[in-house]
């Protein structure tokens, strides 16, 4: 007898669950095939981001190697002025230690015109052309007979072809004049002008900045900043002060040495750490880090390792540990503050030529660490391989899918089949039943 179970029926002779029944095949099917396809997404997923973690940290090692490489911070320069009041210096790498006095003998300024007063800044200027000249350049506005003081104004300032002048109007108990400033400092930038508009008289001369070094040589210039007073020696100028001797004072800049040293051995650590986490393997949930086992990243790290050993032959100092930097059994180094505070103090030069020299310990780990991540570098290339696997995931994914479509179709057409046979057969046995029963009847009824 037919068992009337739980099972719904949705084929019209057999009673069977078709859809559930073909849902379960299919999902039985393709259940090894997802498993096996999502276990290598989320793997090479991990591995992409690992590389990804590994790269920022490269990153970031790259950026603290290339301050300790050859005219990087270790070759900075700081300068001290004795009187900031009268001037402010700035000292670039190229700069010798050493102390320079400079005398301000005179501030450069701008000229400045001003003009016969207008009755108001509405008032007509007339027509005609006002022409003014800045050293060999020149620039003429032209008035017609309808434009005002303020316009002609604008038309100074918007001249596209202004070779440097400024103008501004100002009122005065007299009315309103016109004030012309020359856009830069210095003798060479005074403005003449050539007008029957106006008459201007001068407000202010321009001046050339002069100073006198070392109580010898005098440096005059158009403009108050003065670059090269010694090399490397730049100075803003504040104030004239004649017979009063400013002092300047150029040294290493220790502070920026000890700041990139310091974010040198921090960075190598973060990315010792990094390294460690990404290619761990834990014992307790038996699962490896990210990068477990990939040679690429091992070789470097042991490259890496191996160029903190490099010497130099030239100086004080021809290590690492000779500055205070030192490596534990972990292969992660530590700084001692007092030792390299006293070793740049003894001779920066040596540090400089340690760490950026021709074969220096962060010249040729910057070399290193560049090759790792230049666009065609390991990483890279592990990368774009990676980004492949995952591509070749998703198709096969597709053709997964279309697989299972089509099984399911498979599946479907069979019990469809079977159904119609079942069908038949129930209608035959059916149909003998009723002829049984009529017999039956007969008999009974005779």
């Amino acid at each position: 007898m037919a068992s009337t179970s739980s099972i719904t029926s949705s084929g019209l002779g057999s009673g069977l669950d078709v859809d559930t029944l073909v849902t379960k095949l299919i999902s039985a099917e393709r259940s090894v095939q997802d498993t096996r396809l999502t276990a290598l997404t989320t793997k090479t997923n991990t591995q992409i981001s690992g590389l990804g973690s590994l790269k920022s940290a490269m990153g970031s090692l790259q950026t603290a190697l290339s301050a300790l490489t050859a005219g990087g911070d270790l070759s900075k320069r700081s300068v001290t002025s004795s009187s900031t009041s009268i001037l402010s210096a700035t000292a670039a790498k190229t700069a010798h230690t050493g102390t320079t006095q400079v005398e301000v003998l005179s501030l450069a300024r701008a000229q400045k015109l001003g003009s016969a007063p207008f009755g108001s800044s509405t008032a007509l200027v007339g027509a005609g052309a006002m022409t003014f000249t800045v050293g060999s350049n020149s620039f003429t506005v032209t008035a017609t007979a309808t434009t005002t003081v303020s316009q002609l104004r604008d038309a100074i300032n918007k001249a596209s072809d202004n070779v440097g002048v400024s103008a501004n109007l100002v009122a005065d108990d007299t009315g309103v004049r016109m004030v012309l400033t020359a856009a830069n400092t210095g003798t060479a930038n005074a403005v003449t002008v050539g007008t029957s508009l106006t008459s201007f008289t001068e407000l202010q001369s321009a001046t050339d900045a002069q100073i006198k070094i070392d109580n010898s040589y005098v440096r005059t210039s158009a403009y108050n900043h003065i670059a090269n007073v010694t090399d490397g020696v730049s100075i803003d100028l504040v104030s004239a002060a004649i017979g009063t001797k400013v002092t300047l004072s150029v040294s290493n800049d220790d502070s920026s040495a000890t700041s990139a040293i310091g974010s040198f051995v921090d960075s190598y650590n973060t990315l010792l750490s990094t390294y460690a986490t990404l290619t761990a393997y834990n014992s307790s949930t038996q699962t490896g880090g990210a990068l477990m086992g990939d040679t690429s990243v091992r070789t470097l790290m042991q490259q890496m390792r191996g160029m903190l050993s490099n010497s130099a032959d030239s100086g004080a100092f021809s290590s690492l540990s000779s500055i205070g930097i030192a490596t534990d059994v972990t292969g992660k180094l530590s700084l001692n503050s007092v030792t390299l505070a006293d070793a740049l103090v003894t001779d920066t030069d040596s540090i400089a030529n340690l760490f950026g020299a021709t074969t220096g310990i962060a010249t040729a780990m910057n070399k290193l660490v560049g090759g790792y991540l230049d666009a065609d570098g390991p990483i890279a290339s592990r990368l774009d391989i990676l980004d492949k696997s995952l591509a070749k995931i998703d198709d096969d994914r597709t053709e997964l899918n279309t697989k299972m479509s089509k099984r399911e179709e498979q599946y479907r057409n069979q019990f469809n089949a079977l159904d119609s046979i079942v069908s038949k057969y129930k209608n035959v046995a059916s149909y003998l039943d009723q002829m049984d029963n009529e017999r039956y009847n007969q008999k009974a009824n005779s």
